[in-house]
């Protein structure tokens, strides 16, 4: 790599996520406001717009610094990997202290104007007990729990064929593979250079299979005020969501599988597959963002829930509710699902990438 590709790859790569952090807000919904619960009716409210400027022009700081130190890795230490990694992950940890500081003001502030203005907390309407939609969710769930099951099974088996292989792979093995597919970095075959590669797939497929499924099994907020159309569209919605996780769980799947083929013949990957794919996992992966932003559960007029309340929440970040059976919650700042981390599955679930991290890194060392 030179400096104009680190350049044309690292700038871009840092731009887009800081235009993910500029408008996580924007794509929260309008039942929380930096992670604190909030009646939308005062998201506008100077006060609150003020929060939001700061926020923002904290993250647009964080940007200006952190390309310069990329560019600094870049041109003067010529650091092209150290500028691909260490100012991305500096500014994500960066945006979190930003965000953790106007999390804070908003929730002073909204105990300040509590004491005049009755309404800023959302309603606390009746929790809403239906069991037919109950039960075509349920449907839904199963149906698409099996569907991505199998890509993972597959994955799992050519892993085991792997295993079998072991004796007959080359003495080097290839390590990394270029844009063209073919192999540029090797390794000498060794227990954790096969194995490593081999748990590495299966783990992070057992990690996006398990976060699928119970992503779909997080709480449904229905509209007490129109319960027949906000069924059918909450039902639509889980039917689309559902499908992009299949989606990028089938992609992810796919390319562990092409990786474990390439290992074993010591050839280069695939990109007639590997390319479609990576494409197929992008757009779902957008199209489940778009999904998200309109859910029905994020709207005002949803039902409140346990997971609306404030107390129940660190940092309005991590949910920490042990009555809540809850294995996965929507998001409240940003775009996704967060673990409960008040039971002992939440906290299997949270430690585990982390687990799997080290485990990558021990592999990379060792490779």
């Amino acid at each position: 790599m030179n400096s104009t590709l680190a350049v044309i790859i690292n700038i871009p790569l840092l731009f887009l996520v800081y235009i993910m952090i500029f408008f996580t807000q924007s794509l929260s919904g309008k039942r929380q406001f930096y992670g604190v619960s909030l009646n939308s009716d005062y998201f506008a409210k100077k006060e609150f717009k003020a929060l939001d400027k700061k926020f923002k022009l904290l993250v647009t700081i964080g940007f200006v610094v952190f390309t310069i130190i990329t560019s600094i890795c870049i041109y003067i230490f010529k650091a092209y990997i150290t500028s691909s990694i260490v100012p991305i992950l500096g500014f994500c940890v960066y945006e979190f202290f930003a965000f953790l500081h106007v999390h804070n003001k908003v929730k002073a502030l909204k105990e300040d104007l509590s004491l005049e203005i009755s309404d800023l907390e959302l309603e606390k309407t009746k929790v809403i007990l239906d069991t037919d939609f109950i039960n075509e969710k349920n449907r839904i769930i199963k149906k698409y729990s099996l569907l991505s099951m199998i890509p993972f099974v597959i994955t799992v088996l050519v892993g085991i064929y792997a295993i079998t292989q072991y004796n007959s792979m080359p003495d080097i093995i290839p390590s990394h593979w270029g844009f063209s597919g073919e192999p540029d970095a090797f390794s000498e075959k060794s227990f954790m250079s096969v194995f490593g590669v081999i748990i590495m797939s299966v783990g992070v497929g057992l990690i996006i299979t398990i976060s699928s499924i119970y992503s779909l099994k997080s709480r449904v907020k229905l509209n007490p005020d129109n319960l027949n159309e906000s069924k059918k569209a909450n039902l639509n919605y889980l039917n689309k969501i559902a499908l992009t996780f299949f989606i990028v769980s089938l992609g992810c799947q796919i390319l562990f599988i092409n990786i474990l083929i390439a290992t074993v013949n010591a050839s280069s990957v695939n990109n007639a597959i590997l390319f479609p794919t990576a494409i197929a996992i992008i757009i779902a992966a957008f199209y489940q963002t778009y999904l998200y932003y309109k859910s029905p559960s994020k709207s005002k007029t949803a039902v409140y829930s346990v997971d609306d309340n404030d107390n129940n929440w660190i940092f309005g970040t991590l949910y920490n509710n042990p009555n809540d059976p809850s294995l996965f919650v929507q998001k409240r700042f940003g775009v996704g699902w967060t673990v409960n981390i008040g039971s002992t599955k939440g906290k299997i679930v949270f430690i585990s990438p982390f687990i799997l991290i080290i485990f990558i890194l021990i592999i990379a060392f060792y490779i």
